[in-house]
């Protein structure tokens, strides 16, 4: 199958941050297939793994919050391989009903958007009741037009502008930004990749991952872990990238062997 064929899946629609993302992203991988959108993270990631699609676009972590679900996904050992990352800010904007005023707000609906504006929440709206909604903040969005005008969403304005949503604060999160994972099936090379995911389990495993970097010329970008079901014995998982963005070669990759779980580039959206 050619690159211009490949499926590429995501969560919501282009009016979600999950879009925003994956537009993104389309724009520095030209040659992915226009997108497919999906109502939950859970049947993103389904889709993935029965080959409903070739590409699942899934949040990997947040200035704000770190690490997220995506991550432990890989850690509890599914079949999800990193073969892309971009890096988005989000530009979170509360939005709703036409005629509504930040007083007006008692409840607060979105998706994992709002954990990126708990301190706009906390100080601006700290009698507002506040949700993530079960599937997705477009979703969300539309609930707020049905409401009295009581209920807000945290969406992108291009929800705002495409639904008839009214912005009433823009930018409410703290400027955070959003990395996101291109996930496919199956281990795939990213033609100039130079990071590696690489999954380890154990205090032990962790120790000789971390003795191969120097002399491969590997540093970490960053580590997190899950737990095991066992006491102090955890799961980690490691993205290391080459120190000068140089693209990896064959041997940093086999060295790690059957612990790989992504070879890929990154890119910044400003």
């Amino acid at each position: 199958m050619s690159i211009s064929e490949r499926r590429v899946g995501t969560l919501g629609s282009e009016l979600t941050f999950a879009g925003q993302a994956t537009r993104a992203l389309l724009g520095h991988r030209p040659g992915l297939g226009r997108p497919e959108y999906f109502p939950t993270m859970d049947s993103v990631v389904t889709a993935v793994l029965d080959g409903g699609v070739d590409v699942g676009v899934l949040t990997s972590e947040t200035s704000n919050t770190a690490c997220t679900e995506t991550a432990a996904r890989i850690l509890a050992g599914e079949r999800l391989f990193v073969s892309d990352e971009i890096v988005v800010p989000y530009h979170c904007a509360l939005l709703g009903k036409p005629g509504s005023r930040l007083e007006d707000i008692k409840h607060v609906g979105g998706h994992g958007s709002i954990r990126q504006c708990r301190r706009f929440l906390e100080e601006r709206l700290p009698a507002a009741t506040v949700e993530i909604h079960r599937q997705n903040s477009v979703a969300a969005a539309r609930e707020v037009l049905e409401s009295d005008g009581a209920m807000a969403v945290i969406g992108t304005e291009a929800a705002a502008r495409a639904l008839g949503l009214e912005i009433i604060e823009r930018d409410i999160d703290d400027g955070s930004a959003g990395g996101w994972w291109a996930l496919t099936s199956a281990l795939e090379v990213s033609p100039g990749a130079d990071h590696l995911a690489v999954r380890v389990d154990g205090g032990s495993e962790l120790d000789e991952a971390l003795a191969l970097l120097s002399s491969l010329g590997l540093v970490v970008r960053t580590i997190t872990n899950a737990p095991s079901g066992e006491i102090f014995h955890y799961r980690y998982l490691l993205i290391l990238r080459t120190r000068s963005s140089e693209p990896l070669t064959g041997q940093e990759i086999e060295a790690f062997g059957s612990r790989v779980v992504g070879i890929f580039t990154t890119s910044t959206v400003s």
